[in-house]
């Protein structure tokens, strides 16, 4: 299982630059790298480095999920090998690539003139990798680097355990209702939406967590 995630991986990965060396004569001079919540494109760069950016921000978050948790000490005192990480991880490093490489597409294809729907696109797979993540949020072992960060996370592992089992059905489910209000708002509501969904979500995991470590004190 773990030779086949590591080959979809590599694929992934190299699926933009492929791409790059086919079309690359094609490219204009400049590329669109940002589009508003309507779908309207709001920034430019120059082909180099602007059609770069996301293949190798790919390759930079992949390095950083492969070695960081090698360093992570509550990992390592909690696994005794500072080499191991949950089964998780690797879910997370595919969903990630799957959206950053949905997101290189649409560069692609606006780059080349495609008429794409881009801020539909890009929304609905990013609401996809909300509730992937929600799904697996709750087997995150305690740790520095993913997930819900709080001092009060960090500092009980219960408090870890709970705010992560319950925000993980908050992000799972709230994504699939931002997924069927995406199809009947308009795009301007919808952007509104989804930053104050976004807001909320993170006040809620500052206080939930500060109110559970507030009344576990001392459980792990």
């Amino acid at each position: 299982m773990k030779t086949k995630l590591g080959w979809l991986e590599i694929v992934l990965l190299s699926a933009p630059f492929l791409a790059l060396a086919i079309y690359w004569n094609d490219l204009p001079a400049r590329v669109p790298t940002h589009w508003d919540f309507r779908g309207e494109i709001n920034g430019w760069m120059s082909k180099v480095p602007g059609i770069l950016i996301v293949p190798l921000t790919a390759l930079g978050i992949t390095a950083l999920l492969h070695f960081l948790p090698r360093l992570d000490p509550k990992l390592r005192r909690r696994s005794g090998d500072e080499g191991l990480m949950p089964a998780v991880m690797p879910i997370v490093r595919l969903a990630t690539l799957v959206l950053l490489d949905t997101i290189f597409a649409v560069q692609m294809a606006a780059s080349l003139g495609k008429n794409v729907a881009a801020g539909r696109i890009m929304m609905t797979c990013l609401l996809l990798f909300f509730v992937i993540l929600g799904n697996y949020l709750g087997n995150l072992r305690p740790n520095y680097f993913v997930g819900i960060r709080t001092p009060w996370t960090l500092e009980n592992p219960e408090t870890w355990r709970a705010t992560h089992r319950l925000g993980g059905r908050l992000m799972f489910f709230g994504a699939l209702v931002l997924l069927g209000a995406e199809i009947f708002l308009s795009e301007s509501a919808f952007g509104l939406l989804f930053v104050s969904s976004i807001l909320a979500l993170a006040a809620w995991g500052f206080a939930y967590s500060w109110h559970h470590c507030r009344t576990h004190a001392g459980t792990s």
